[in-house]
């Protein structure tokens, strides 16, 4: 049987200082209340899909290194999360596309004053 090498974490160090909170009980609690109180994805929401929220997510990035519990937080979906919002996160702005086929995000290139 062939053994699958452990997979390398990729987070940055300031990342790793806040992963543990995410395992506190005080977390878990404010997970819960956001996702009690917003189930649905709010970013599927806004384009007209209902889908179930699972991850409560900081708003602001920078809010988790200033106080991590204060929030605002954003109820999403996995799908969500790990796409458009990871990839806005990291270089300002998502590929998704409209109806008409451009991208709908305001600081894409393609959306750009010339």
């Amino acid at each position: 049987m062939k053994m699958m090498a452990k997979r390398e974490d990729k987070r940055s160090p300031e990342a790793e200082a806040y992963r543990k909170l995410y395992a506190t009980a005080r977390w878990q609690r404010i997970r819960t209340k956001q996702l009690n109180d917003h189930p649905v994805c709010q970013r599927c929401l806004q384009r007209g899909y209902v889908t179930i929220a699972t991850i409560c997510h900081h708003v602001d990035k920078r809010s988790k290194r200033i106080d991590f519990f204060a929030g605002p937080w954003l109820s999403v979906c996995q799908p969500c999360h790990d796409g458009p919002i990871q990839q806005e996160e990291a270089i300002g702005y998502t590929n998704e596309i409209g109806l008409d086929g451009w991208p709908t995000h305001p600081s894409h290139p393609a959306n750009r004053k010339r």
